[in-house]
């Protein structure tokens, strides 16, 4: 019969390969191992591929040493990763025991083998820095990847060859759900990045939009700003499906909403007058031309409805198709208000822009008209808390796309 630790670090084991972050992975193998082998502290070595050094990332111990994370750190060149490495050693490669260190120095003074002496005694130094009584490698390939270090039992006993030759298992195991996990890890930090650049390209665009229409110069970043504002009041209030990709989309299409002006003569973008009825019929298409020039992006195409019905209205008197109510995506109804609010209290060649307070106004007379109750609301909530803004910026700070935010 198998003994108890047996299962529990098996069910370790399988565990392992369900976690994705190495610092997680590596506390679950020690808490169970502690617990499991009843030793006093137990940690382990990762090799840093940048620093080229093992590094002790986690070191648990309720009875023994407790290493601080990052603090004890060992060269590729020492004695304890020589031990595993270095081939010209000709010792047993599958754990280190501290007792048989001891015991093997005893042996090469009689036998007067200096080298191998003088080598086991910087290893039995190394060792006795953190108490370790067993050392387990863990490979990939051929390539070192982990150092498993155990202290002393709690009852004092031995650590028995089963038990080395389990952990020795173990240790292989928990390299390969190592390895796996940096890789989702690297893969999750390339994609970081890839976002970065996504945004970056989409604020350069967006930039050649106001480029061409000289009276909206900032407009893109208040309203991409203001739409973060508000889907952060609106979450407060009502659930909102897949929130990370739903912020992502409504920064795209905030960004990007006017971005069918591209296909607006100047004339008409520009002009110091109001617009005439053909002049006006022209203005909007702005939303469909920016939606067709997305539909080519296949990452920009959930963010298509944010600016295809940005100027739908919640009485179905908008354009292009008429929608009402909530058959207005929610993405174009936040998108809409801001855009709108930033427009009335800016600067146009044909009119100035009114306070915020009169557009405040404006914009509660027309809830349930031009805008959607639930979204004014929202609205209205971060406007009439002034003072709690600060504390709302903070909480939207990480996907603000531009270093000045736009207040209230």
């Amino acid at each position: 019969m198998k003994p108890e630790y047996h299962k529990k670090l098996q069910i370790a084991a399988r565990q392992t390969i369900l976690i994705h972050k190495a610092d997680t992975l590596v506390k679950l193998i020690l808490r169970t191992i502690i617990t499991s082998l009843k030793v006093k502290h137990a940690g382990i070595f990762i090799y840093d591929k940048a620093k080229d050094e093992y590094v002790v990332k986690v070191s648990r111990g309720h009875y023994g040493l407790k290493v601080p994370a990052g603090f004890a750190k060992i060269r590729r060149g020492s004695p304890l990763a020589r031990y595993f490495t270095d081939k010209s050693i000709n010792l047993p490669k599958e754990h280190i025991l501290w007792s048989r260190v001891l015991s093997r120095i005893k042996y090469c003074k009689t036998k007067k083998d200096a080298k191998i002496e003088n080598f086991l005694e910087a290893l039995k130094l190394e060792l006795s820095l953190y108490e370790a009584k067993a050392c387990i490698p863990g490979f990939f390939r051929k390539d070192l990847v982990g150092i498993l270090f155990l202290g002393e039992k709690r009852n004092r006993k031995k650590f028995s060859e089963e038990e080395l030759r389990f952990l020795s298992v173990l240790a292989s195991d928990v390299v390969m759900a190592l390895k796996n996990a940096w890789l989702i890890e690297d893969l999750n930090r390339q994609i970081d990045i890839n976002k970065r650049l996504l945004f970056q390209t989409v604020a350069a665009l967006a930039s050649s939009i106001e480029a061409k229409d000289k009276y909206t110069i900032g407009h893109t970043e208040r309203v991409a700003n203001y739409c973060l504002a508000i889907a952060y009041a609106l979450r407060k209030r009502e659930k909102i499906e897949g929130w990370e990709k739903f912020l992502e989309n409504l920064k795209i299409a905030a960004l990007f909403h006017d971005i069918g002006k591209i296909g607006i003569p100047e004339s008409i973008l520009n002009k110091e007058v109001a617009l005439n009825d053909e002049e006006r019929k022209v203005i909007q298409s702005h939303p469909l031309i920016g939606a067709n020039i997305l539909n080519h992006i296949e990452e920009f195409r959930q963010a298509l409805e944010g600016v295809k019905y940005h100027h739908e209205k919640y009485d179905g008197s908008g354009y292009p198709y008429h929608l009402k109510g909530r058959k207005i995506p929610l993405i174009a109804s936040i998108i809409a208000l801001a855009d709108t609010f930033d427009a009335m209290i800016t600067d146009r060649p044909y009119r100035r822009g009114m306070s915020q307070g009169k557009a405040i106004e404006e914009i509660r007379k027309v809830k349930g008209q031009q805008f959607a109750p639930h979204v004014v609301d929202a609205f209205l909530k971060i406007y009439h808390s002034k003072g709690k803004l600060p504390e709302l910026n903070k909480q939207i700070s990480r996907h603000l796309l531009f270093a000045k935010e736009s207040t209230f």
